[in-house]
């Protein structure tokens, strides 16, 4: 795995726990930068972190 999909797989997993916590806890929720309400908002962050998780394990980005 290169460092580019390292990078991606922690941010997708970093994304897709702070849309559980957002999910969990409304006032997280002020954090995320999307229309709607907090549910709304956390759904959206957790579609964003597992497509990130899916593509970092998919897509083989090269460095070279």
């Amino acid at each position: 795995m290169e460092t580019i999909n390292i990078i991606l797989l922690v941010s997708g997993a970093i994304v897709l726990l702070f849309g559980i916590g957002a999910f969990l806890n409304p006032n997280l929720a002020r954090w995320i930068n999307a229309p709607g309400g907090p549910r709304l908002k956390s759904i959206i962050a957790l579609i964003i972190g597992i497509i990130l998780v899916i593509v970092s394990f998919i897509y083989e980005i090269p460095t070279n």
